[in-house]
């Protein structure tokens, strides 16, 4: 079980939920829980969701996740904005990427909001000398954050008002940089049909067909976390 510490406004529509953890963790930068939803559902049903471990305090034993907030709310974004401290939830994990996104002689992120912990947390842990690209796509302007990660890497905010409506900003701020000497290190992460999108122009670029690849959705538009799930299995069988 999880315990809820304290909250904290990250951002106008990131919440960062802090949580004492029963029993030590095995984190690593991006790693994800499942978060099971008490009652959130008609018929007490309780939806699993799944999220980023924005950071881990092992001495501790506190791990802070965060919830991107958006209207109307869902079952994880409603219990997030009115958890208090004590409230406990059940989780698993956590889950680990399948590759290390911190191999590289340079590095692309491109996340929108629901991978922007994911992101970040991934980009802290980059050497100091470490360079490349990252586009972080917000809901407004002051979505952006204070981020502490190598100087190497170059940040670009990208605001998309309307997250219920596809955006190309990321692909197009991909094409128009010049790729650096060496393999690049790829995250991407976001709404199914604007990942799929940059992993195709991804593929066919000859500059990233080396190096490792991390592209990933974690939602897909109009979709609930189940529906997304199939969506995303029917894509990857297409």
């Amino acid at each position: 079980m999880l315990s809820v510490k304290n909250k904290t406004q990250v951002s106008a529509n990131m919440l960062r939920i802090a949580f004492e953890v029963d029993v030590p963790i095995d984190w690593l930068p991006g790693c994800y829980i499942k978060l099971r939803i008490p009652n959130a559902l008609p018929g007490g049903i309780s939806p699993v969701r799944t999220y980023t471990v924005r950071s881990y305090d092992a001495a501790n034993q506190v791990l802070a996740v965060d919830f991107a907030i958006h209207q109307p709310a869902g079952p994880a974004t409603a219990w997030a904005l009115n958890a208090q401290p004590g409230d406990q939830i059940e989780y698993r994990g956590p889950g680990k990427l399948r590759v290390d996104p911190t191999n590289g002689d340079w590095h692309l992120f491109a996340a929108d909001m629901s991978a922007l912990p994911a992101a970040i947390s991934i980009m802290e842990s980059l050497s100091l000398d470490a360079k490349g690209y990252a586009f972080l796509e917000v809901t407004e302007e002051q979505d952006r954050q204070a981020l502490h990660i190598p100087e190497g890497i170059q940040v670009q905010w990208l605001v998309h008002p309307n997250p219920k409506v596809k955006s190309n900003q990321q692909l197009e701020a991909i094409r128009n940089i010049k790729p650096l000497a060496g393999k690049p290190s790829v995250f991407v992460a976001g709404e199914l049909s604007t990942t799929r999108e940059i992993k195709q122009f991804l593929l066919q670029a000859p500059t990233y067909q080396s190096g490792s690849h991390y592209i990933s959705s974690y939602w897909k538009i109009g979709l609930t976390e189940e529906e997304h799930k199939m969506a995303k299995r029917s894509a990857a069988a297409g």
